[in-house]
């Protein structure tokens, strides 16, 4: 009878495709999803679960929204004034050269990632010695502001260097976070607004953007 039974077993296993239950959340269809498209009988591509894998990641994060425009145009001070915390720096020249993620913590920190691979955590009183482009900061990718504030369990914000920026490593930088975020603020200066170099970046990136897009006048 044991005999008969691990025959059944073994039969099912290879034959028959049992679904498990998933839920009817977004990520229970995800996996859903994933379960059938990656399937050993479809042959699926290492593309195809590489890509599957990181929808999964997106969908358990909050959502990311990244706060874009000129240099200069107050997206650090915009930033501030919506989190009610001065923890960015801000300034008439440009400061932000690197990409700064503002997620949920349970205490206001941050986390210098480094080109190396290299992590360091240090109080949030020495966040301009890592993002200040006038400090030198060349061997850093990108900052981690943690914040215990109960808006950031939602929404993951991004602090973003200015598009028109004369580095055009930043412009570079800026332009995948876009492409990788769920929403994008657009800000401009009332002073600014409409001008040419900053029509030409709109006319180039809202097209592609539009569905996730809103934009900002600032100092009105």
């Amino acid at each position: 009878m044991s005999l008969l039974k691990s025959f059944i077993t073994s039969y099912k296993k290879k034959y028959i495709n049992i679904t498990p239950k998933f839920d009817k959340s977004l990520l229970g269809l995800l996996k859903k999803s994933k379960h059938t498209l990656l399937d050993d009988r479809l042959s699926p591509s290492i593309n195809l679960a590489h890509l599957l894998d990181k929808l999964e990641v997106r969908v358990k994060e909050p959502m990311k929204v990244a706060i874009t425009g000129q240099f200069s145009s107050g997206k650090s001070t915009f930033l501030n004034a919506l989190l009610a915390k001065n923890i960015l720096p801000t300034g008439i020249t440009p400061v932000t050269s690197k990409v700064n993620y503002i997620r949920y913590g349970d205490e206001l920190k941050i986390r210098v990632k480094y080109k190396d691979g290299r992590d360091e955590y240090h109080d949030i009183q020495n966040i301009s010695r890592f993002t200040d482009q006038r400090k030198g900061v060349e061997d850093i990718d990108y900052l981690t502001l943690y914040a215990p504030l109960n808006m950031l369990k939602d929404i993951v914000f991004v602090d973003t260097p200015g598009l028109n920026s004369s580095s055009h490593l930043d412009t570079a930088t800026t332009i995948k976070v876009l492409k990788e975020v769920d929403g994008i603020i657009w800000l401009t200066l009332i002073d600014n607004a409409g001008k040419m170099s900053e029509t030409e970046v709109l006319q180039r990136c809202l097209q592609q953007y539009k569905n996730k897009s809103l934009c900002v006048l600032n100092q009105k």
